[in-house]
């Protein structure tokens, strides 16, 4: 029994994204590796980029915009994995393809970030906290849900069309 070429293709476009995954997630990891003066001076680069932005808003202790910056890049680096996510594991058909797909993005939402932090633990001038594995997993829920509503909406437009 051959695979159709469209289950074929999707196979390895979810082989495609799956790779990609890894690729972010060792990306993301490198990032944490970096020590803290390292990781500090990438943060004072970016406050010092954005410092009109926090002026223009009244913000104008340098330690609330590091804290920012260091907290929406947590944010954001994870929002970018909760898209990629929501491709490497497509929801299957019937209820046990959604269940699996949906347990196997929960465990890469929580663990991905877990392990983020427990690295950090192990790297001089860096701590592992609590609170930024709550933010990159806030931030990997924003992503799936947000990949979750520009399907549907696609998918919406493509039955009218």
């Amino acid at each position: 029994m051959t695979a159709s070429p469209k289950g074929g293709r999707t196979a390895r476009r979810t082989w495609v994204w799956r790779a990609v995954l890894v690729c972010w997630c060792l990306f993301m990891w490198s990032r944490s590796l970096k020590a803290g003066d390292a990781s500090l001076g990438d943060s004072a680069f970016v406050v010092g980029l954005v410092r009109p932005l926090f002026e223009a808003v009244g913000v104008t202790d340098a330690d609330l915009m590091q804290f920012v910056v260091r907290k929406l890049a947590h944010f954001t680096e994870y929002l970018v994995m909760g898209l990629v996510c929501r491709q490497a594991f497509p929801a299957g058909p019937g209820r046990r393809g959604r269940r699996a797909a949906y347990a196997a993005r929960a465990l890469t939402v929580v663990l991905v970030p877990s392990a983020d932090e427990c690295i950090q633990l192990f790297v001089p001038g860096r701590s592992g906290m609590v609170r930024d594995v709550l933010i990159d997993m806030a931030g990997a829920a924003c992503g799936l849900v947000l990949s979750g509503w520009t399907s549907r909406l696609r998918s919406r437009r493509a039955r009218r069309s």
